[in-house]
């Protein structure tokens, strides 16, 4: 195999890329599906210990991931098994709508209303944040708290300075994984599933991505793709493409932290 054109992460000389491959909105509320993706990461040939889920501890503002024991018990056994558990936000629903045509694209259209924390106020953020940590410690899941993944990759400046208060190792944005000064894995591959039109356009999106010289790369799975076939689909060739000049890594090991 020919040398990676480009290497972000902190290997040694020489090593392949990193394939970051994360589950996202796992819940009481996603379990079933989020179990579906776990069973693809593995089929492809992702092993759990080189997977990342991302926990929502009170999903909707319906039910507190500590008040199910299939959840907790499913997420534990599988961070015994080596994968990284993550904090997803609070409820992962934003409040309110955003009326300028920017914020409203961002707000809307690309996240449909999921950006927690894209209009949150920096007091409103940090009642959030540390909701989000209180349920995740009852739930006896403190590994999640290593990391912080906000809804949608979004963050509003005073969310962000709560969040950079709260403790937490390293935090995502859409840009990137933030550990210290550094901005890492800063391709993003995804998927959108609500229509027909956004999984075939996101799909051949994600083939094209595939294609590009390998370099540090997150691909994030959501439970809406495994909804739909065709997503499922651009899923199961996109992390086959992906995994040809990059080597699955979990973000704790790639990052090197609670590892």
């Amino acid at each position: 195999m020919s040398a990676p054109a480009s290497r972000e992460a902190r290997d040694p000389p020489g090593a392949a890329p990193a394939l970051l491959v994360s589950i996202h909105d796992v819940s009481p509320l996603t379990l079933e599906p989020c179990r579906r993706a776990l069973a693809l990461a593995e089929a492809g040939g992702v092993r759990r210990e080189e997977l990342t889920l991302l926990v929502i501890p009170r999903h909707e503002d319906r039910v507190s991931i500590h008040e199910h024991r299939a959840t907790v018990d499913w997420l534990r056994g599988i961070a015994g098994d080596g994968a990284t558990l993550v904090t997803h936000g609070l409820t992962h629903r934003m409040r309110g709508r955003h009326l300028d045509p920017w914020g409203a694209f961002w707000a809307h259209a690309f996240s449909r209303g999921q950006g927690e924390l894209f209009r949150a106020l920096e007091a409103d953020a940090e009642t959030r944040i540390t909701g989000a940590r209180e349920l995740i410690s009852r739930a006896g899941l403190e590994q999640a708290l290593l990391g912080f993944v906000p809804p949608a990759w979004l963050l509003s400046r005073g969310a962000l300075a709560a969040l950079l208060r709260a403790g937490f190792a390293w935090y995502e944005e859409l840009g990137g994984i933030r550990l210290g000064g550094q901005r890492l894995a800063r391709r993003l591959v995804g998927f959108g599933s609500l229509t027909a039109w956004e999984a075939w356009a996101t799909g051949r999106l994600a083939a094209l991505q595939a294609r590009l010289p390998p370099v540090d790369t997150r691909l994030a799975i959501h439970p809406a793709d495994l909804e739909r076939p065709t997503s499922t689909r651009a899923v199961e060739r996109t992390l086959q493409a992906l995994l040809e000049g990059r080597t699955a890594r979990s973000y704790g090991r790639y990052l090197g932290v609670g590892c």
